[in-house]
């Protein structure tokens, strides 16, 4: 009988799982819809922004500030963490996004953003992988190890 190693760091805490589970749930069929836009040549890319703050009000703030043609949901709003789906954003729009906000939120509140910025420019990924890269990221950036905050990269 194999013994477990005790000395195992988890990645995936029950906290990180709970995190996926509600990504799924609340973000499967918008990253569907968007891409079999794709896949059909409705919609030539798109980014996922999965971002968190401690601000008060921050699910509004982010209402308030994205534009009409971008999907917000809340995927732990008690945490106040969110997804964003933007159409026809690439990866640097994504994060001139973010930076834009934290430039808001300086004169609002000292509250930080973590965020993970994926861009989207190709179908060649199965949806549930995608949704994992975008989780593994966003965790990464919530990580103690990461003083950036926000990780942004391109999926091709």
């Amino acid at each position: 009988m194999a013994r477990r190693n005790e000395h195992v760091e988890w990645k995936y805490d029950d906290k990180a799982m709970e995190l996926g589970v509600s990504f799924y749930r609340q973000s499967e069929i918008p990253l569907d819809l968007l891409y079999h836009l794709m896949r059909s040549k409705h919609l030539n890319t798109f980014s996922v922004i999965m971002l968190h703050s401690k601000m008060e009000n921050f699910g509004k703030f982010l209402k308030e500030h994205k534009r009409k043609t971008d999907l917000l949901y809340g995927i732990e709003t008690q945490e106040n963490i969110y997804a964003l789906f933007c159409q026809e954003t690439h990866v640097d729009g994504g994060f001139y996004f973010i930076k834009r906000l934290q430039t808001l939120m300086e004169n609002e509140s000292s509250d930080d953003i973590c965020a993970a910025i994926i861009g989207i420019e190709s179908t060649v990924y199965p949806v549930k992988d995608l949704m994992f890269m975008i989780l593994d990221t966003f965790i990464r950036a919530r990580s103690p190890e990461n003083p950036e905050r926000v990780i942004f990269k391109t999926v091709k």
